[in-house]
């Protein structure tokens, strides 16, 4: 037996890659609603949900026909809640204050320092970090119940004082804001942040899911955006920089669940789960090492509970426990995750924040799933009712060697050090594969001593191998010479698309591999078919990985890199491109190229990757435009007021050689017109995502390298954290 360090395998592998009033948020947790306009989610069918309200309940929409529901405002749609509902015409509303905005430590006459003409400004040396801008709508986009934006700038030597101008058609005059300008320990800029008051309006448990401020009433129409810069000491001609970012004139729904990690080495607390609502102002622990209750995870030769042969204990676990949880699907029916323990890489369930092993699955299911050499997996809302509950994933089928695996426990074929062997003979290739979550089965996975070889191992193993057809079984595929791993299933339960490559110890492709391309089978109630390359994504000159449907399942994204010098894992040329799912051309996102003023060295650096979509999807009926959203993983530069870039260090046991920068997670907008273009947006920088509630109603800071998210219709207990300060809005 080997000696696995646990999560180092995985997390040194990505992780080397590893004041105000206390509120509760929870406007921002919106479900769709049914509404014209709205398309695809968990259902497919889409539209079934509902907006969140502490406390539970589904309050009546208040959607408004005009100017404080009086009338005179064109709206295409206005019984749908999923889009915005402007409450003025154009260059009527009064969402901005009438005077500037003042910050804390601003002179008085800062306004006089800028001069009256907000367009003299040199511009060139300050540059906007967030949002994103560009020209003519090619700016950032967000949804319009995302968290509200701040603004960040790089301005050179000497700037200690900015104005930053905001104009929209829609509202009647501009926002003004003077700020202070000024570097952290760290070299980090300053953050401004939009008033929350502006952002969504006075809002309340009834009140759109766009709310009723600048969001709602600006969206869908660039807003402009002028920062200058000046010394206040010494003001001259400001330098400055002007450009657009856009609110989408739709909401979007969910949660998001990713798993964070702050170490390559395996602690209690070096990774767990994070998550937060759309709109929430930081995240909270959802699931840790320590809450997971499955246990009696088993070695690789099912005689022994994983950890009995550790060379070195690992401290704070004992044999059997959970160790990783970072590769997670959200369950459809949100009860929890399902995620991939490590070594020998079985399958685990747990609830989120209570760690429970949920109630979907029955008596007999976690045996199957404690089997080692599974992959990642995924499920619909179209497979998850009863008698129907099933999870798509990968099992081993041949070792490095050539040799079948013929038993659900068995060890290795040869270890390293052992009879010559100077590697581990470790799974090579993996078959599709699915698993039954309702499994009434018995397969006796206890250990009754410190061992069990013998006849309790050879029951273990006729149980397990009873249970193909009913608990467990393949999905064909007829592909060949080639391991089958990271399924995705389509919202409908009707499709899946997945990578094949030429090596996936863990049930993904490795860090090693050499191909990885997309290619596409029918779920056909778990016995597959014969697969066809995903046209677009299957190009041998290239690596295609990690793919995953939109919510109305007619778009695929998916991670894109050259060969080498790194594997289809956590590549440092990795990029999100954004397909048909009939296939055709791919289009990479405009989300991949980081700000220039961010100091990346470009290609080569930034490693965008695990790209998963919003639940839902909507279409405009103005203009016939469907909006989609989603979150991938990135370790391009960052910094600010809650957390820095930081080098995890590498692991000896991992294959991964790659760049060990942390990872941060970035939201991404694309839109198809009703000609089937397809318009995509830079990326937002999630800036939520370090900051957590502290004691005694403050907020704390993290510093986590964050991956692997997922983006789902969960409902997660409402975040009691108090709101970032902003300035005062003059009266």
């Amino acid at each position: 037996m080997r000696n696995y360090l646990g999560i180092g395998l995985f997390a040194a592998a990505l992780a080397t890659v590893a004041c105000g009033t206390s509120s509760k948020s929870g406007i921002g947790n919106h479900s769709s609603v049914d509404g014209t306009g709205a398309t695809g989610n968990g259902t497919s069918s889409g539209g079934s949900g509902s907006i969140y309200v502490p406390g539970g309940g589904v309050p009546s929409i208040n959607v408004p026909s005009g100017p404080d529901g009086s009338g005179g405002v064109t709206d295409a749609d206005p019984g749908n809640p999923n889009i915005t509902h402007a409450k003025c015409t154009p260059g009527t509303c009064t969402d901005f204050p009438t005077t500037p905005i003042m910050g804390m430590g601003v002179p008085d006459n800062a306004a006089t320092l800028f001069g009256s003409d907000p367009t003299a400004f040199t511009a060139g040396s300050l540059c906007a970090l967030e949002p994103q801008l560009g020209a003519n709508g090619t700016g950032a986009m967000i949804p319009a119940n995302w968290v509200r934006p701040r603004f960040r700038v790089i301005a050179p030597a000497g700037i200690d004082l900015l104005e930053i101008r905001l104009k929209s058609p829609m509202e009647a005059n501009d926002l003004v804001a003077y700020a202070t300008y000024a570097l952290d320990a760290n070299g980090n800029p300053s953050s401004w942040y939009l008033p929350k008051e502006i952002w969504t309006g006075a809002t309340d448990a009834m009140s759109q899911a766009s709310g009723i401020g600048f969001a709602n009433n600006a969206a869908g129409q660039p807003v402009t955006v002028t920062i200058r810069g000046v010394n206040s000491k010494s003001p001259g001609t400001p330098v400055g920089v002007q450009g657009d970012f856009n609110i989408a004139p739709v909401v979007a729904t969910g949660s998001m669940v990713f798993w964070t990690v702050n170490s390559g080495n395996v602690t209690p607390d070096s990774s767990k789960l994070l998550g937060f609502a759309v709109g929430d102002e930081g995240v909270a622990d959802s699931l840790s090492l320590t809450q997971v209750k499955w246990t009696g995870e088993l070695g690789e030769d099912g005689a022994v509970l994983r950890g009995y042969y550790d060379k070195t204990p690992l401290a704070g676990f004992t044999n059997g426990q959970v160790r990783c949880i970072g590769c997670h699907a959200t369950i459809p029916d949100g009860s929890g995750v399902v995620f991939g323990d490590d070594w020998p890489w079985s399958v685990a369930a747990a609830a989120l924040t209570t760690g429970a092993i949920p109630s979907s699955f029955t008596a007999g299911a976690p045996g199957i799933m404690k089997a080692p050499w599974w992959g990642q997996e995924t499920m619909s809302k179209s497979h998850w009712t009863t008698g129907d509950k099933i999870i798509v994933t990968s099992y081993g089928t041949t070792f490095l060697n050539g040799e079948s695996r013929t038993k659900g426990w068995n060890a290795l074929p040869s270890y390293n050090g052992t009879d010559g062997a100077t590697v581990d003979d470790k799974i090579k290739y993996h078959s599709l594969a699915w698993i039954n979550a309702e499994y009434s089965g018995t397969i006796p996975t206890t250990i009754t001593g410190d061992t069990d070889y013998g006849a309790d191992q050879d029951a273990k193993n006729a149980a397990f191998q009873t249970a193909k057809g009913t608990g467990w079984g393949l999905i064909a595929t007829g592909d060949t010479g080639v391991s089958d791993v990271s399924p995705a299933l389509s919202h409908d339960g009707k499709t899946i698309v997945y990578v094949t490559t030429d090596n996936s110890p863990d049930g993904h492709p490795d860090a090693t591999a050499t191909k990885a391309d997309i290619r596409v089978v029918p779920y056909n109630e778990k016995a597959g078919g014969t697969s066809t390359a995903l046209a677009g994504a299957s190009d041998p000159s290239l690596l295609e990985y990690y793919p995953s449907f939109s919510g109305d399942d007619k778009l695929v994204a998916f991670t894109q890199a050259p060969l080498g010098p790194d594997g289809p894992y956590y590549n440092r040329n990795g990029k999100v491109m954004v397909i048909p799912v009939g296939g055709g051309t791919a289009v990479p996102l405009a989300a991949n190229t980081p700000n220039t003023c961010a100091g990346d060295a470009t290609p080569g650096s930034v490693i965008n990757s695990w790209p998963k979509w919003s639940p839902d999807v909507f279409t405009t009926k103005s203009d016939g435009k469907t909006y989609y959203f989603l979150v991938f993983s990135s370790a391009r530069k960052y910094g600010d007021e809650f957390s820095a870039q930081f080098s995890l260090p590498a692991n000896p046991l991992s294959s991964f050689t790659g760049l060990n920068s942390s990872s941060q997670l970035y939201l991404a907008a694309v839109v198809v017109d009703s000609t089937g273009a397809v318009t995509t947006y830079p990326a937002v920088y999630i800036w939520n995502q370090n900051r957590t509630p502290g004691t005694g109603g403050t907020a704390a800071s993290l510093k986590y390298s964050n991956l692997t998210p997922a983006w789902d219709p969960i409902a997660l207990p409402p975040l009691d954290i108090p709101p970032v300060p902003s300035d005062t809005i003059p009266k």
